[in-house]
């Protein structure tokens, strides 16, 4: 007869706080014969278990005591707990393995002879591997890396969080005192200055300055001097002929040769000079227009559907809201009449103000006709020409028969007189003034009278 018995003497799995330890349990095999002769007693066997698995507290040091003898080994683990990790998910159910056979019961077997004496077993060992620093927060291990007979026990041990930083050391003892660096020198008093003794660096001193003397003051006409060191200082008057000291005077009727004007004085006299131009030139104070009256010497025929554009550079800057034309000897009763003012770029003009479209401009003979800026469309009520700027004022008939408008020509027209300076231009086909205006320039060089005010 033969038996043959597994033992497995223990298996031990510990998981706690996110670290798990596992030992390889230690198996022996026997196998039996019927029962011979006892033999002699061979030598002695060595074992090793595993005794307690401690859970030691969060950063302690890990440690494997041998609760045994040094032939029935016991080996007592603490693991330090680690910090608790998340849940991991559920594995999923490993099949069922199949049920084995029933063997058949064997046969009784003769008793056999005894057996010689076995040889001595070899003594068992147990050594530590390797140990391995584990992430912070990880499971620790043991893992046997030998065998049942010749262990080798390979640590990992997860380092420790990182702790607080300590409280700051106390502060070191103050350093001497340096030397004293070049500075401003004691002492001195109110008054006293400081100056250099010789050219050596730093090399200074506090010193009171002498005081000057004035002994003789004298002055150049205007200026007058009693002289001496405490003189009388006076200016004398001006004249036609010496330089001297002025009156200022808002005046503009005196006479006095020894008055000089404000600029409230100058600025009266240049407007009632202006205003007096304007009333020669234009026939009213406070206009500006594109000719001087004394010029208007034609009666302009114009046409249906065309924008007249008249150029004027007013003589000062006004803010303006009304534009005028004049009829001459041929009225009309158009279906629509505009006025406005445009600035130019090249032959593009742009419209910056009109008046409303009112048919009954230009349905009398020789008669003023003067219009305020509308605001449609998003226009200005009133607009501002400045000094010395060219613009340009202009108008456009729509009616079967177009009215005569005041004109002045105070030049021929030809391409040469065109062509040294422009003063009117034109644009056909058109039903009303346009946003944007490309005109043709006419030799005519004079224009179509307007006045703006």
């Amino acid at each position: 007869m033969s038996v043959t018995v597994t033992k497995t003497e223990q298996t031990v799995e510990v998981t706690q706080n996110n670290q798990t330890v596992t030992l390889t349990p230690v198996t022996q095999t026997i196998s039996l014969s019927a029962a011979g002769p006892q033999g002699a007693t061979g030598a002695t066997v060595v074992t090793v278990a595993v005794g307690t698995t401690t859970t030691g507290a969060p950063g302690s040091s890990a440690a494997v005591t041998n609760t045994g003898t040094s032939t029935a080994g016991i080996f007592a683990f603490t693991i330090p707990r680690g910090d608790v990790g998340a849940t991991g998910s559920t594995g999923a159910t490993g099949p069922t393995g199949p049920t084995g056979p029933t063997g058949s019961t064997g046969a009784t077997g003769a008793t056999g002879a005894t057996g010689a004496t076995g040889a001595a077993g070899a003594a068992a060992t147990i050594a530590a591997g390797t140990t391995t620093t584990g992430a912070p927060n990880t499971s620790a291990t043991v893992t046997n890396s030998g065998t049942s007979s010749a262990a080798i026990f390979d640590f990992t041990i997860p380092q420790g969080v990182a702790g607080t930083n300590g409280t700051n050391g106390t502060n070191g003892t103050n350093g001497t005192n340096g030397t004293n660096g070049q500075g401003v020198p004691v002492g001195g008093t109110t008054g006293q200055v400081l100056a250099k003794i010789n050219a050596t660096d730093y090399n200074t001193q506090w010193t009171t300055p002498a005081a000057g003397t004035v002994t003789s003051v004298t002055g150049t006409a205007p200026i007058v001097s009693s002289g001496g060191a405490t003189p009388a200082i006076s200016v004398t008057a001006a004249s036609t002929s010496a330089s001297g000291v002025v009156q200022l005077s808002d005046s503009v009727s005196t006479t006095s040769s020894v008055l000089a004007a404000t600029p409230t004085a100058v600025k009266t006299a240049y407007d009632i000079a202006t205003a007096g131009w304007e009333a020669f030139t234009f026939g009213t104070a406070g206009i500006v227009a594109t000719h001087p009256r004394f010029v208007l010497t034609v009666a302009a025929a114009t046409t249906s559907g065309i924008i007249y554009h008249n150029r004027i550079v007013p003589h000062k800057t006004i803010t303006i809201s009304n534009i005028c034309f004049t009829s001459a000897s041929t009225a009309s009763v158009p279906t629509l009449i505009r006025f406005g003012i445009y600035t130019r770029s090249g032959t593009t003009f742009t419209l910056v103000a009109r008046t409303a479209s009112d048919t009954t401009i230009f349905n009398a003979s020789n008669v003023k006709f003067t219009r305020a800026l509308d605001t449609t469309g998003g226009y200005p009520a009133t607009y501002t020409l400045t000094a010395g700027v060219e613009y340009w004022v202009s108008v456009i008939q729509v009616a079967s028969s177009a009215a005569q408008i005041v004109a002045a020509q105070s030049r021929l027209a030809t391409a040469a007189n065109a062509a040294t300076g422009g003063q009117y231009y034109t644009q056909v086909s058109q039903s009303d003034l346009v946003t944007s205006s490309t005109g043709s320039l006419s030799a005519l060089v004079g224009g179509i009278y307007a006045e703006l005010s």
